[in-house]
């Protein structure tokens, strides 16, 4: 075996190695976060906009409002929390690249997407109220898992650009599982390739 394909055979090694952790933690992903978000709105009863909807959370539970209908897709509507104690609740947009970018299929009710994040303060009942903004368009809205995130991740050179842990989860979950599938075919047919040609040479 020549040093070139010794290295190769390394690379190979190297690459199938990242294909099966890819793999790892793309059920990760899937088990801990894909699938509950999706079965917790599947479960949400929706309610018109213009109406409020309580919800039972635990404390530091983080939610997602998630609505449909015109008042959503134009980004009229408008949300209030207010916790056990009768103060409002701070709430926030989700990042650039999020669940209805890359896992809109997945969503068990189609057209909701979330628009909103909140964190409870403490144990109790809320009350999520939403309506449109101009009193013109209509559509629905729930409360479900939220998948915006909190925080960020430092990547890149020395951590210096940070990204939003639910950017982040929403393209793992859809590159990993393709990662790990891809990887093993595409050296299979480098391999086949590299023998092709072997054979001419001889």
């Amino acid at each position: 075996m020549t040093l070139g394909a010794a290295a190769q055979r390394q690379k190979d090694r190297v690459a199938l190695g990242a294909a099966a952790l890819s793999a790892i933690a793309a059920a990760l992903v899937w088990m801990l976060w894909v699938v509950p978000i999706a079965a917790s709105v599947e479960r949400a009863e929706p309610q018109p906009i213009g109406t409020s909807v309580t919800v039972e959370l635990d404390g530091g539970q983080a939610a997602g409002i998630w609505a449909t209908g015109r008042a959503a897709w134009l980004g009229t509507a408008e949300c209030l929390v207010v916790g056990p104690d009768g103060s409002e609740l701070p709430l926030t947009a989700g990042p650039s690249l999020n669940w209805e970018d890359t896992l809109w299929w997945i969503t068990p009710r189609a057209g909701f997407e979330q628009i909103l994040r909140f964190t409870s303060t403490s144990s109790g009942t809320y009350e999520v109220r939403c309506a449109d903004g101009l009193d013109t368009y209509d559509g629905e809205f729930l409360v479900a898992g939220d998948t915006f995130g909190a925080g960020a991740i430092g990547l890149g050179r020395g951590g210096s650009s940070d990204f939003p842990i639910g950017a982040i989860l929403a393209f793992c979950a859809v590159v990993l599982p393709l990662f790990s599938v891809l990887i093993v075919p595409v050296i299979a047919l480098r391999r086949l390739r590299d023998r092709r040609r072997s054979g001419r040479l001889n």
